[in-house]
């Protein structure tokens, strides 16, 4: 009887060891996919992120992120049917107290920058420069024609043409649209009071069939290509990646400035001291129309989303997983920006994040 107990133990031990080395290499080998939707408007650099990430975990942490609008990310967190959202623009006020967004942090991943890029073949390697007022005025239907002398006062020498002017706007709801709103809204009264920002908006009727819309920035960035005489707003790496020509803006103190790496810097150095926390409302953040003599007007954050508590998933691998990829976006991360015409986070703001994320829970 008693060899035969030890004999019982013997095999419980060579079960359990076996148990405990299969579980080891389950978990060892088991490969977590992290998904993500939303803007399009970080997505080139999402996109190297999830590559390198892959490289750095040796295969075991895949980011799958769907560009898909900001718009819909924000609609499909709230639904949480994925990981993490991307958002060009903050959830409001209102937002962070509906039910289904409760719990939700903000986590800046990164600074771009939204151009105004045109089609007028006559100008293909000249850079216009446009006035806010003047764009506004466009996209009211107010100015039709290229050669409007409200445009060319500000491009003297420049024979402009006499072709109607093509608008492109995004069709989804999108965190460009809000950007591009917000940015009309601080230099023209006029758009503030008829249009105002938001994730969408509509043509007046005045503009007809001058007014083309296209899904996420590559679908607007196709349309300027294909369309002579349009402009539109895309996000900088979409127009730099596919060689189309924006102009130079006008920004809050006269200069017609370019969209470069140190001229975003500049605007966000201008606005970056009196950031909120990531558990705190980001609705007023606005980094559009900066004070500066080099500031680019139209510089936005682009968010991540991800609920506070992650216990929803029901699995604290995964759970720490998307925690240790956020930590490496906002800072090893980081230096993958500059290449794809993004501005790493200055300090201040990696500090934020990382409180932020610090105070996610599994």
């Amino acid at each position: 009887m008693k060899k035969r107990n030890i004999f019982l133990l013997s095999i419980i031990a060579v079960i359990a060891i076996a148990l405990v080395l299969t579980y080891n290499y389950y978990t060892s080998q088991r490969r977590i996919t992290l998904l993500g939707a939303g803007a399009t408007f970080p997505y080139p650099l999402i996109d190297k992120w999830s590559s390198v990430y892959a490289n750095l975990t040796k295969g075991k942490v895949i980011v799958n992120y769907q560009p898909i609008g900001s718009g819909g990310g924000q609609s499909s967190i709230a639904k949480k049917l994925v990981d993490f959202a991307g958002s060009d623009a903050p959830l409001s006020k209102d937002q962070l107290n509906n039910a289904s967004f409760k719990g939700v942090l903000h986590i800046p991943e990164t600074i771009g920058a939204v151009v105004i890029a045109y089609n007028i073949p006559e100008l293909k390697n000249t850079r216009l420069r446009i006035d806010g007022i003047t764009l506004a005025k466009m996209y009211l239907g107010e100015i039709t024609k290229w050669n409007d002398p409200a445009i060319a006062i500000d491009n003297p020498g420049i024979n402009l043409p006499n072709k109607e002017i093509i608008l492109v706007k995004r069709a989804d709801a999108s965190g460009t649209n809000y950007v591009f709103t917000q940015y009309l809204s601080a230099v023209s009264n006029e758009w503030k009071q008829k249009v105002g920002f938001g994730l969408t908006f509509a043509y007046p009727q005045s503009i007809g069939n001058r007014g083309l819309q296209g899904k996420g920035n590559p679908g607007v960035s196709a349309i300027i290509q294909q369309t002579p005489y349009s402009i539109g707003y895309i996000e900088l790496a979409y127009a730099l990646q596919n060689n189309i020509t924006f102009a130079l803006l006008k920004n809050k103190d006269g200069n017609f400035v370019d969209a470069t790496i140190d001229n975003i810097k500049a605007a966000v150095a201008a606005k970056a001291v009196t950031l909120p926390k990531g558990d705190e409302c980001w609705e007023n953040v606005s980094l559009v129309n900066a004070d500066g003599k080099n500031s680019y007007p139209i510089v936005s954050f682009t968010y991540i989303l991800v609920f506070r508590d992650l216990s929803y998933l029901k699995d604290t691998e995964k759970a720490k997983a998307l925690v240790d990829f956020l930590k490496w976006a906002v800072t090893d991360g980081q230096k993958y920006a500059p290449d794809l015409y993004y501005v790493p986070l200055p300090q201040e703001v990696v500090k934020i994040d990382l409180n932020t994320i610090s105070l996610i829970k599994w």
